[in-house]
C-alpha cells in the first residue's frame, strides 16, 4: 500500500511538473510567434511595392487561447487588390506545447521541444472555390516542429486544385510540398520545394501553363550580422497560350537570386535564363538576362515606395495611374529619394543575351547614383537627373547572322526570300545607325559604346557634346 501511495505520489509531481513545463513552453511559443509574426510584416512591407498591385499587406494574430498543454489561434494575411477587394487568408493552428509534443513524437521528432504546430488554411470568400472543390478539406496544412534554441523544422504541404471562378477564369494545380530548416533562433532557414503543375486560364481564354516547378532556398545570418540569399526556382516548362495567336514555350527556365545585407545596405544580383524559346513551331534560341545591385539602402527604399504608394492612392483613388503632385508632396518625395540615395548605390541591367543557332545580341545597361545636393530639392527634374547621375553606360551588340536567323523564323515567308529580306532589312539600319555615328559597323556585328559622365559624353570612343548627341539620335533612329 505504501509503495501504491508512492508511486501515487511521485505520478502527481511529475504530472504537476510536466504541467508546469508545458505551460511555461506554451507562454514562450506564443511569445515566439508574436516576434516572428512581427518580423513577417517587416518583411512583406519592404517585399511589397506598387508595382505589384498589392496595398496594406498585414500578418496578424486574430485569437490566442492559450491553455495549459494546448493552444489554439487563428492567424490572418490580408491585403487589398488592384481592385481594391480585401483578399484574406485564415490559418487555425492547434498549438501542443512541449517540451515533448504528442504529435512531434508521432511525426519521428523524439528531441525536447518548444512546441509543435499543425495550421490548416480555412474556408473565406477568398478560398471558399478551393476549399469547396476539396469537400470542405484544409487546402494547405503546415506542420512545424518548433525546437528550444530557435530551430525547427517546416513542412508545407498544398492539395491540388482544380475549379472554375464566377467570372469564368480556371485554376489546375497539382498540388505539392515544401520543406524547411530553421536554425540560429529562426534567423536562418533552408527551404526545398516541389511542385509537378499550375495551369491558369484568365476570363479570356489565355492559358500560362507551368510544369515540374522546383525551388532551393538558403537565408543566412552570420554572428557579424551579415544576412546572406542564395535561391533557385526552376521550371522544366512555360507556356503561354494566347487566342487566335502563336504559342510562346520557354524550357528550362530559371530565376536564380543572390544577395547579401549588411546594416540595411543590399548588394545582389537576379539571374533569369530559358534554355529554348519557341514561337508556335519556330525556334528562337535561348535567352539570359541579369540584374544586378550595389548599397541599396533597403530601408530607404521602402519608405520612398510607400509613400509615394500612399500619394497615388490618395490622388487615384485606386492606386492605378500616376498621382498629380502638389509641391510638397513632391519636395518629401525628392527628400525621400536624396536619402535613398545618399549610399550612392549602383544598377546594372543585363547582360542580356540572345543566343540563337546563327549568332548572339547582346545588350547591357549600368549606371552609377551620386548623392545630391541638398541645394537640389527643388531643382527642375531634368536638372536633378543629371545631377544624381554619377554614371550611365550603354553597350549592346548585334551580328547580322544572328538577325538573319530570328528574321527567317519568324517570317511567313519562304526561307531563302524571308533570308533575303532580313539582310536588306539589318543593311539598311547599320548604314543609317553608322553614318549618323550612333554605332560602328564591323565584322558582321553592329555595335554601339555610349558612356555619360561628369557632363561628357562618350560615343563610340568620340567625345561629343549633348547637342549633337541629340541630332545624331535625330538622324539616325528618326
Amino acid at each position: 500500500m505504501k509503495v501504491f501511495k508512492f508511486f501515487l505520489a511521485f505520478l502527481v509531481v511529475v504530472v504537476a511538473l510536466y504541467g508546469a513545463s508545458s505551460w511555461y513552453t506554451g507562454r514562450e511559443a506564443q511569445a515566439l510567434i508574436e516576434h516572428e509574426l512581427a518580423q513577417a510584416n517587416e518583411q512583406v512591407l519592404k517585399a511589397m511595392g506598387p508595382e505589384t498591385g498589392v496595398q496594406g499587406v498585414q500578418i496578424r494574430i486574430r485569437s490566442y487561447d492559450r491553455g495549459i498543454f494546448t493552444s489554439q489561434a487563428e492567424y490572418e494575411m490580408q491585403w487589398r487588390d488592384e481592385d481594391e477587394d480585401v483578399v484574406s487568408y485564415v490559418f487555425t493552428d492547434n498549438l501542443q506545447h512541449g517540451p515533448f509534443p504528442l504529435a512531434a513524437l508521432q511525426q519521428g521528432h523524439w528531441a525536447p521541444a518548444l512546441a509543435f504546430s499543425e495550421a490548416r488554411l480555412q474556408k473565406t470568400e477568398s478560398t471558399e472555390t478551393w476549399v469547396n472543390s476539396l469537400d470542405g478539406a484544409a487546402p494547405i496544412v503546415v506542420r512545424t516542429f518548433v525546437g528550444f534554441g530557435g530551430t525547427g523544422v517546416s513542412n508545407w504541404v498544398f492539395r491540388e486544385a482544380n475549379f472554375s471562378e464566377p467570372d469564368g477564369s480556371k485554376v489546375f494545380f497539382s498540388g505539392g510540398q515544401v520543406d524547411i530548416r530553421f536554425s540560429d533562433h529562426f534567423q536562418s532557414h533552408v527551404a526545398s520545394g516541389d511542385f509537378d503543375k499550375l495551369e491558369m486560364t484568365d476570363v479570356y481564354g489565355s492559358v500560362m501553363a507551368l510544369d515540374a516547378i522546383s525551388l532551393e532556398s538558403e537565408n543566412v545570418l552570420s554572428q557579424s550580422g551579415e544576412r546572406t540569399v542564395d535561391s533557385t526556382v526552376k521550371v522544366e516548362r512555360i507556356g503561354l497560350i494566347e487566342p487566335e495567336m502563336q504559342n510562346i514555350v520557354l524550357s528550362q527556365t530559371r530565376v536564380v537570386v543572390q544577395a547579401t545585407q549588411v546594416e540595411g545596405l543590399l548588394t545582389g544580383q537576379v539571374s533569369y535564363g530559358a534554355d529554348a524559346v519557341e514561337f508556335g513551331d519556330a525556334p528562337l534560341g535561348s535567352v539570359v538576362a541579369q540584374v544586378s545591385a550595389d548599397q541599396l539602402n533597403m530601408a530607404a527604399l521602402t519608405k520612398l515606395v510607400q509613400e509615394y504608394d500612399a500619394m497615388r492612392l490618395e490622388d487615384t483613388g485606386s492606386g492605378e495611374g500616376l498621382p498629380q503632385l502638389d509641391d510638397d508632396q513632391a519636395r518629401r518625395l525628392r527628400a525621400n529619394l536624396f536619402e535613398f540615395l545618399g549610399n550612392q548605390p549602383a544598377l546594372v541591367l543585363g547582360p542580356l543575351v540572345w543566343t540563337n543557332s546563327q549568332g548572339q545580341a547582346r545588350i547591357q545597361l549600368d549606371a552609377d547614383f551620386v548623392e545630391p545636393d541638398q541645394a537640389l530639392l527643388d531643382a527642375p527634374a531634368d536638372q536633378l537627373l543629371l545631377a544624381v547621375l554619377g554614371r550611365l553606360h550603354l553597350d549592346a551588340e548585334i551580328e547580322k547572322p544572328f538577325f538573319e536567323e530570328l528574321f527567317i523564323q519568324l517570317s511567313d515567308e519562304e526561307r531563302q526570300r524571308a533570308s533575303a529580306m532580313a539582310r536588306m532589312v539589318f543593311d539598311l539600319y547599320a548604314g543609317r545607325l553608322s553614318r549618323a555615328g550612333l554605332a560602328v559597323y564591323e565584322n558582321n556585328t553592329l555595335k554601339m559604346n555610349a558612356s555619360y559622365e561628369e557632363d561628357t559624353i562618350r560615343l563610340n570612343g568620340e567625345m561629343v557634346g549633348l547637342t549633337e548627341f541629340l541630332q545624331r539620335l535625330f538622324q539616325g533612329v528618326l
